[in-house]
């Protein structure tokens, strides 16, 4: 299945001195298409008992972004389904601008025992039906 097209509105907060989004806002940005992808088809943040953690973050910054008023577009793409991981992509772009290319590794985390557990079944049922292929 194709990415999933979530809308980015920068805030005037968003950028640091030098007049660029900060570094650790892309971060957000990131959590933002996450929860909203989610939240889009119905999951709340805890699933059967699990909550979703991020255990790792890949960024490449690829160009400086500025604010502007107008929302930017966040690509977000599900590569791998494992048994207690899944890793979401992201591409954060304005038409042919392509800002920021990431990777998030997240954990299904058992909230009773407080360790890693299986991803419950419509959690993982759904990764599955929009992984790229």
């Amino acid at each position: 299945m194709a990415p999933v097209s979530i809308p980015i509105h920068l805030r005037w907060a968003d950028m640091d001195l030098y007049g660029h989004v900060n570094n650790a806002v892309y971060v957000r940005y990131m959590e933002q298409a996450r929860v909203e992808l989610l939240a889009g088809v119905g999951f709340e943040p805890t699933i059967e008992g699990h909550g979703q953690l991020v255990a790792r973050n890949e960024v490449d910054y690829l160009t400086p972004l500025t604010y502007q008023l107008e929302p930017i577009e966040m690509l977000v793409g599900i590569d791998h389904v494992g048994n207690t991981s899944y890793t979401i992509s992201y591409e954060l772009r304005d038409g042919e601008v392509l800002y920021l290319r990431a990777k998030t590794r997240m954990v299904s985390f058992d909230l009773e025992t407080q360790r890693p557990g299986r991803i419950p079944t419509p959690l993982r049922d759904f990764l599955l039906s929009v992984q790229a292929d």
